[in-house]
């Protein structure tokens, strides 16, 4: 039994994966040593795959590698959490591979872990364009709106939850639902998980591009609306 897993979804981030887990593991030792790194690769088709596999040998076993074929960064964390359940690691953490997810801001998380079972990072401060801090506004707005929860930040890829309980709730997001993390944020929510948010600055991506661009963002709002009001 692991304290802490950390599922990380990589694809296609040949230019950050090395640096993000480095930076990651430096920090989460500062805090605990009984963890595991999961890193889910998703089908990349660079040298992602490679880099992982080197960077395992200098790391040891606590770095763990799913090669599987591309079924998209929800499905990849929402394997990653079933395996976090299934080993009955104490606390699950997801982050995503591109280097925005700064860890110095992680102890923010892990300090409110005791009174709290699902704690996400609130992105006060982004350096990826006002236009990502608008499309995070509006996702808040219609969660609000169109499922009855507040979430600061429900899709924030860096978020720590307890794993009590959580597989049951995991297993009931539909398989189709786009925004993985966003209906299980809804459905904690629902469920009655005591949550909290800490502040934390989300830095420019190292490299590869985002799973989601801007222009898709209109028809992506509409197809949200649709799911969550399908969302039980």
């Amino acid at each position: 039994m692991k304290e802490l897993i950390i599922v990380m979804p990589v694809f296609n981030e040949q230019a950050s994966v090395r640096k993000v887990i480095l930076e990651w593991f430096q920090e989460i030792e500062n805090w605990t040593e009984d963890f595991t790194f999961l890193v889910i690769n998703d089908g990349s088709r660079d040298e992602t795959l490679a880099n992982l596999y080197r960077l395992q040998k200098q790391l040891g076993p606590r770095l763990e590698i799913i090669d599987r074929e591309n079924r998209g960064h929800g499905a990849s964390c929402l394997q990653g959490y079933a395996i976090a359940c299934e080993r009955s690691a104490q606390w699950v953490l997801q982050l995503d591979s591109d280097g925005q997810c700064d860890p110095q801001y992680f102890f923010r998380l892990w300090r409110l872990r005791e009174k709290n079972d699902v704690i996400y990072g609130y992105r006060y401060r982004r350096d990826d364009g006002w236009r990502r801090s608008v499309a995070s506004f509006i996702l808040k707005s219609v969660l609000f709106c169109c499922a009855g929860v507040y979430c600061a930040d429900a899709n924030v890829p860096y978020r720590l939850m307890r794993t009590k309980g959580l597989l049951e709730i995991v297993q009931r997001v539909p398989s189709d639902f786009f925004l993985s993390n966003v209906a299980l944020a809804v459905l904690l929510r629902r469920a009655g998980w005591r949550q909290a948010t800490a502040p934390i600055h989300f830095r420019e991506r190292y490299g590869g591009e985002p799973s989601v661009a801007l222009g898709k963002f209109g028809n992506k709002a509409f197809e949200l609306v649709r799911q969550l009001r399908k969302l039980k």
